[in-house]
C-alpha cells in the first residue's frame, strides 16, 4: 500500500496538484485497479467494482478511458484531460506525455496495438493504431495518424504520417527544405 500512496502522490503532483484534474483521478483509478488486482479473491472482487464504477465516472466526465490491463510506465503523463482512449493490450514506456483527443487502439481489422517507447510525446488529435511500435524520445505531432513503425528520435507528422527527423527533414530525403518544428512541451 505504501508504494501506492507514494505513486499517486508523485502522479498528484505532475498533473498540478489538483484535485479537479480529471487526468488525475484517471490515473489513480488506473494504480488503483492494477492495486486491487494483487489483493485476495474476496477483497479483489469488491476492489473491482470500485474500480469499475469510478471508471464509469471518469469516462461519463472526461472521456478518458485508461483500463487497468494496460501496461503504464513510471512518470506517465495526461497532459490535458479529455476524450482519451487507450486499449487494454498497450504498452506505454516511462516518461510518456498524451495530450488530449489522443486514440491508441486497434486498426478496423482489430490487429495488434501500439507499443510506446521511454520519453515519447503524442500530441492532441493523434491516432496511433494497429501493431505499431514507436521508438524512445519520438514525437508524434498533433492531429497525426500513425499506422506503422516510428524509429526513436524522429517526429511522425500527418495523416498517414511521415517520418521526420529533427533536422525537420523527411528520413532519406536530402534535397528538402529544413522545417523547424517546435518541440512540444510537457
Amino acid at each position: 500500500m505504501g508504494s501506492l500512496v507514494e505513486t499517486l502522490v508523485s502522479d498528484y503532483k505532475r498533473h498540478g496538484g489538483s484535485l479537479r484534474n480529471m487526468a488525475f483521478w484517471a490515473i489513480a483509478n488506473y494504480r488503483f485497479g492494477r492495486w486491487a488486482d494483487q489483493l485476495p479473491p474476496g477483497l479483489r472482487a469488491v476492489g473491482g467494482k470500485v474500480y469499475g464504477a469510478v471508471s464509469f465516472f471518469i469516462e461519463a466526465t472526461s472521456g478518458i478511458i485508461l483500463y487497468r490491463e494496460t501496461q503504464v510506465g513510471k512518470d506517465f503523463h495526461l497532459v490535458h484531460a479529455g476524450n482519451i482512449k487507450i486499449h487494454p493490450q498497450t504498452v506505454i514506456g516511462d516518461r510518456v506525455g498524451i495530450m488530449h483527443d489522443v486514440t491508441l487502439g486497434t486498426t478496423p481489422d482489430g490487429c495488434g496495438v501500439p507499443t510506446i517507447g521511454d520519453d515519447v510525446f503524442i500530441g492532441a488529435g493523434a491516432r496511433i493504431l494497429g501493431s505499431v511500435k514507436i521508438g524512445d524520445r519520438a514525437r508524434i505531432a498533433a492531429n497525426s495518424l500513425v499506422i506503422s513503425d516510428v524509429p526513436p528520435d524522429t517526429t511522425a507528422i500527418g495523416v498517414p504520417a511521415k517520418i521526420l527527423r529533427y533536422t525537420g527533414r523527411p528520413v532519406g530525403d536530402s534535397s528538402a527544405p529544413a522545417q523547424a518544428l517546435p518541440a512540444p512541451s510537457r
